[in-house]
């Protein structure tokens, strides 16, 4: 399953499935039509409570939100895009219909991993960490495909990198590496943004990995089903269509299985929780010249299964509110 918010028109954001058709589906909505039609009393608030319409709490609600979501689409494969919910609501979209925003859009913690490929080790000639790294993004960094990239104005040196990440889907502590991916909800493309002057001149990474819309992740959260091994994924990054990055997540020092036990001795994974497994090689600032993004540029970010995540730069006087 692929897993989207969207936005239609005013609307909140809202939990949705994209289907192969591109269209995208109102999980809610759908569920409670699929009650409805089986005479299931209170239809509205127990869709309500198995498949709201956030996709943290339905993240949440483990096994029995997964089933039931999946129930949902099995009973409006058929609906055209006119035929409505059972409350009188639209829950049938065209993809261009709406707007994609951050699949997770409110983590607990956005958790990233530096130096983790051993193509990006070979390529800078640093040692392999002994333990993964970590780094965290604060909250206001997401963004999803049809947002933009914002040019800060503090910065002259903006950096792309293109990862895979896993999204928690349930609780744990202190997991074994055998049973990590029972804790694994889904995989999506992240674009880790990064001021690299800004993370040189601090000496850390804090002001520089978190301005808004630095962390662009989607276009949808793909079911862990769905990607058997993401350990054999290939990652490629384009910049106005050159290709900047190419590799594959057998590169990765520390795996998924590796990060989610190793995490889980840190803190207590909760459903929604964003784990950005690291960047390869290619990176702007280690290219001669550098190959840095400017305004007006297209990043698109590729990996094996989870679609294809473009965004624009924009600069930051263009945004105001």
């Amino acid at each position: 399953m692929k897993l989207v918010m969207y936005q239609f028109g005013e609307r909140d954001y809202r939990l949705g499935a994209v289907t192969n058709e591109e269209r995208v589906v109102d999980l809610n909505y759908a569920y409670e039509t699929h009650l409805t039609r089986k005479g299931v009393q209170r239809a509205k608030e127990l869709a309500q409570a198995l498949v709201p319409p956030d996709s943290v709490e339905f993240l949440s609600g483990g096994g029995r939100s997964w089933e039931a979501a999946r129930a949902a689409l099995d009973e409006v494969q058929d609906f055209s895009l006119e035929d409505l919910s059972s409350s009188g609501k639209r829950l049938i979209f065209q993809r261009s219909e709406v707007k994609l925003g951050a699949p997770v859009q409110n983590p607990m913690r956005i958790v990233c991993l530096s130096h983790n490929y051993h193509d990006f080790i070979r390529e800078t000639g640093l040692p392999i960490p002994p333990e993964p790294r970590i780094f965290a993004k604060y909250k206001n960094a997401l963004c999803g495909p049809d947002d933009p990239i914002i040019y800060p104005r503090m910065t002259q040196c903006l950096g792309y990198e293109a990862e895979l990440a896993f999204v928690i889907g349930k609780k744990g502590r202190n997991v074994p590496v055998e049973k990590a991916f029972d804790y694994v909800a889904g995989y999506m493309i992240f674009n880790d943004v990064s001021a690299s002057d800004l993370t040189a001149l601090d000496k850390q990474v804090v002001r520089g990995k978190t301005f808004d819309n630095f962390a662009p992740c989607g276009p949808y959260l793909v079911s862990r089903d769905e990607i058997p091994d993401p350990g054999n994924l290939d990652v490629k990054l384009w910049v106005n269509g050159r290709l900047l990055q190419d590799s594959n997540t057998r590169e990765l020092i520390y795996d998924v299985p590796t990060l989610v036990s190793f995490l889980s001795r840190i803190f207590t994974l909760q459903p929604g929780d964003i784990v950005a497994t690291g960047t390869p090689g290619g990176l702007a600032k280690d290219r001669k010249p550098p190959t840095y993004m400017q305004v007006g540029d297209i990043c698109t970010i590729e990996i094996t299964g989870l679609g294809r995540l473009s965004n624009k730069i924009v600069a930051e006087e263009d945004i105001s509110f």
